[in-house]
């Protein structure tokens, strides 16, 4: 098994510091080396300034999921027909997610090189809604999609695992008449 780099340790312990105070701010390099044993210029040796950590933080997130989402479609995203990686987006967007995956999203937004960071994922595999000519049924069972993803974090009422999948099923065509 590979050794993990002390990098990919230090943004691992970065997105747990997240999920437990939901707070990008408190993710600094000072808790960061209290979380790994990694001394403070060991962090800044891997990440020069704290707006780097952030980045890397996102190309981190991003890797994963672009990571999971060959996983899901058996192949990278240039080898697949555009319903295949949408079936796999589905696949992915369908699982309810821990709060830090939300917020690393909704974070990208607030600056353009944390937005970089995931471009290349969402271009190659989510559909694009500024296409006037993207058939609209793909389109609509995205963004449906992308609401069942955030639905159980923006909800008091959760769906339950049963309407998850049904929900699922129904969006990739695989409802039992």
């Amino acid at each position: 098994m590979p050794r993990t780099s002390k990098k990919d340790l230090a943004l691992a312990a970065a997105l747990d510091i997240l999920g437990e105070t939901l707070s990008i701010s408190d993710i600094t390099y000072d808790s960061l080396s209290k979380a790994t044993g990694i001394t403070k210029s060991g962090l800044i040796y891997h990440f020069p300034d704290r707006h780097s950590m952030l980045v890397e933080l996102h190309h981190y997130c991003a890797g994963r999921w672009e990571k999971e989402l060959e996983s899901l479609a058996g192949d990278s995203a240039d080898n697949l027909t555009p319903e295949q990686r949408y079936r796999a987006s589905m696949r992915s967007m369908a699982k309810n997610d821990p709060l830090v995956e939300l917020l690393m999203s909704i974070h990208a937004e607030t600056h353009p090189d944390y937005f970089a960071a995931w471009h290349g994922v969402t271009t190659r595999w989510l559909p694009d809604p500024s296409d006037d000519n993207i058939d609209p049924d793909l389109l609509l069972r995205s963004l449906i999609a992308q609401g069942l993803w955030v639905h159980d974090h923006l909800n008091e009422r959760k769906l339950s695992p049963a309407n998850r999948e049904r929900i699922t099923a129904k969006l990739l065509g695989e409802e039992e008449n």
